[in-house]
């Protein structure tokens, strides 16, 4: 892994912050795109923390078929945190 590799998105507290929102105001699509670049982009052990909680809470509310992208992020949050 290069070391650009290691540096948090610039903003990725903010797309946590985005997600929230969205997640609360119903839009869980944009909200599940805003966590899955947050987990792409943290080595942070409370921004993965967080992204997890989210996630948590979609796939929670998520209908029969709408799970795959909550569990995906929460996969992606556990794949970062392994590997910090």
């Amino acid at each position: 892994m290069s070391a650009s590799d290691m540096i948090d998105h610039p903003d990725v507290q903010g797309l946590v912050s985005q997600a929230r929102d969205h997640l609360a105001a119903g839009d869980d699509k944009k909200a599940a795109r805003l966590l899955t670049d947050a987990a792409s982009h943290t080595h942070d052990p409370g921004v993965e923390q967080q992204v997890r909680e989210l996630a948590t809470q979609g796939l929670e509310r998520a209908g029969r078929f709408n799970k795959g992208p909550w569990k995906e992020i929460i996969r992606i949050a556990n794949l970062r945190a392994q590997h910090t």
